[in-house]
């Protein structure tokens, strides 16, 4: 088997962008992988994508550890961000075209699934209701009363835990506040009085709303760094955060936040190398794998690592549902997952765009047992909803 062609397509998703690379053989079997990047645009991931997919016309999907190997040797001076992401959407498409060739499943060819049901948390809770309440069909949160009632519909659709980013209540509605994409606060990333106070009051009233038997998580990103991480763990860790979830590139930044409350982190590294010098370090409690950025077999990899450290991970997963089967195959495998990310938020076409929907039962996720990823996009779907801007 060869592989012939690599083509890319991209679909609207309301303030994201969903970006899919189709993997054509001369056998007639193609695969598929998701690969959306929000931060940097899918054009210039695409063109990376485009550029090493010409150095694979012709080589075999079926030798995974070669096509890594290959590409790797072609970027060994331009490693990680989006070199790494490319070479990770091609790894992951010719893994579901060796799967859907073999007739198995991706998680037969690490073995098999260790788990039948992945355990849930609801990600981004509250911020498509903030950004796309019109194209979502959803109440608006205008108070923290509606945060209350958010917290009650977690809840009620079963699901364990729920995470949040920064949001306060300004007087008027609920809003975001992203200091790291230029909002109040940048460029120093200060954490003040204000906003720890009006967050603080944001996931209290998650708390009170969603009960005794649902953790609340809070994803803070890159919009605090150093010193500040340890300050805001110390004033909210106390509100019964179950994580405090952080993104930096200084693993001792870490150290002292994990005195006040349990710190997830590390979705914006790569590979092995940049996994180790925090679990060296031990700054981090759950370390969060982004499967679409890594690729799935050095995804294990970094699993299999922080399990030596008696770690375990997360899933990072904040896409389209081609990523939500990706991402659980990785959930599948692994013995040491905490929990999966999901978004159940989404715009109103977003089960059209894909030819299976995750199987949901309690705020559980049933691992997907057919070919390939067992699922795809369609393409016709996604030439309906063009990105436009």
């Amino acid at each position: 088997m060869r592989i012939t062609a690599l083509e890319s397509l991209h679909c609207a998703a309301g303030t994201r962008v969903w970006s899919f690379l189709k993997l054509s053989t001369d056998r007639g079997v193609t695969g598929w992988a998701e690969y959306t990047d929000n931060q940097l645009g899918s054009t210039a991931l695409s063109a990376v994508i485009e550029g090493l997919g010409k150095r694979v016309i012709g080589a075999d999907p079926q030798q995974i550890r070669r096509l890594e190997a290959v590409l790797q040797s072609r970027t060994r001076e331009a490693a990680g961000g989006l070199t790494q992401r490319a070479i990770a959407a091609i790894v992951n498409a010719a893994l579901d075209v060796k799967a859907r060739a073999l007739d198995v499943p991706v998680h037969a060819l690490f073995g098999g699934p260790v788990r039948e049901r992945i355990p849930l948390y609801w990600s981004h809770c509250g911020l498509g209701r903030i950004r796309m309440t019109e194209a979502l069909g959803t109440p608006p949160l205008r108070d923290l009363d509606d945060i209350r009632a958010l917290g009650a519909e977690v809840r009620e659709r079963g699901f364990r835990a729920l995470k949040a980013n920064l949001m306060v209540f300004d007087g008027q509605r609920i809003v975001l506040r992203l200091p790291a994409w230029g909002d109040a606060g940048f460029p120093a990333l200060e954490p003040t009085p204000e906003l720890l106070s009006g967050v603080a009051e944001v996931v209290a009233a998650f708390r009170d709303g969603a009960g005794p038997g649902v953790e609340v998580l809070l994803d803070v990103n890159f919009n605090v760094k150093g010193e500040g991480i340890g300050r805001i763990a110390r004033e909210l860790g106390p509100l019964g955060l179950s994580w405090l979830e952080v993104d930096t590139f200084e693993p001792q930044a870490l150290r002292s936040a994990r005195e006040a409350v349990r710190i997830a982190s590390c979705e914006a590294m790569y590979g092995l190398r940049g996994y180790r010098p925090f679990f060296e370090a031990r700054a981090v409690d759950v370390p969060v794998i982004d499967v679409a950025w890594n690729g799935l077999p050095e995804a294990v990899r970094i699993a299999d690592l922080a399990d030596s450290h008696d770690l375990n991970i997360a899933p990072h997963n904040y896409a389209g549902h081609l990523l939500s089967y990706m991402s659980a195959h990785l959930a599948a495998v692994v013995p040491n997952l905490a929990i999966m990310e999901y978004d159940v938020d989404g715009v109103p076409w977003r089960d059209d765009v894909f030819t299976a929907t995750p199987t949901i039962v309690d705020g559980e996720l049933v691992v997907p047992d057919g070919p390939g990823w067992g699922c795809e996009p369609d393409e016709n779907a996604i030439r309906a909803h063009p990105v436009t801007g």
